[in-house]
């Protein structure tokens, strides 16, 4: 078996991250999710940030799966938390010389949090791209304040016909007068 590893002697990443008092780490670099390496129980657990959704848990599921392939968690334990919407997985033991497990697991979340960067970008610009063709419309998507001709009936609603809720309560209280009389 040949193992090559492509990374300088001194490694350095960049992440956006807190040590808890009790010494575990809280990453906050994800959109949708916060991850926690819990030191004492050798776990990374992921909590949504905002709301449970699917976006949020797929983006669960990448990260596992990435950490599972890079060989940091441990397959069969992958599982939902305690905590609504969190997810979490057992970290495997170092037992190469040489090998920091909680080092190495850092690095492998820094380089999933590096690949989910430009998916982050495009949705962000999605959005205001859409936003900016709501707000702003082009002059073929848009019409000046008097363009549109008056007409007595626009629509597929008329004058005469009301919502069909109003309809419906009209005749139960004449329904009602009736058998009061």
């Amino acid at each position: 078996m040949t193992l090559s590893v492509d990374i300088e002697k001194d490694p350095r990443i960049d992440i956006r991250a807190r040590r808890t008092l009790d010494g575990n780490i809280l990453i906050f670099d994800h959109e949708d999710m916060d991850i926690l390496l819990s030191l004492e129980g050798n776990r990374c657990i992921t909590f949504p940030k905002d709301q449970m959704s699917d976006k949020v848990y797929q983006a669960q599921d990448r990260m596992f799966r990435f950490l599972i392939g890079k060989g940091i968690v441990e397959h069969s334990s992958v599982r939902c938390g305690n905590v609504y919407g969190s997810m979490e997985a057992k970290l495997l033991e170092a037992k190469t010389p040489g090998i920091d497990g909680m080092q190495a697991c850092l690095y492998m979340i820094s380089e999933y949090l590096t690949g989910e960067k430009p998916f982050f970008k495009s949705a962000n610009d999605f959005d205001d791209e859409r936003l900016d063709y709501m707000l702003h419309p082009d002059d073929e998507n848009s019409t000046e304040l008097g363009d549109v001709p008056q007409s007595d009936k626009k629509g597929s609603h008329g004058v005469t016909r009301g919502p069909y809720g109003f309809m419906y309560n009209y005749s139960l209280v004449r329904e009602h007068n009736e058998e009061e009389e």
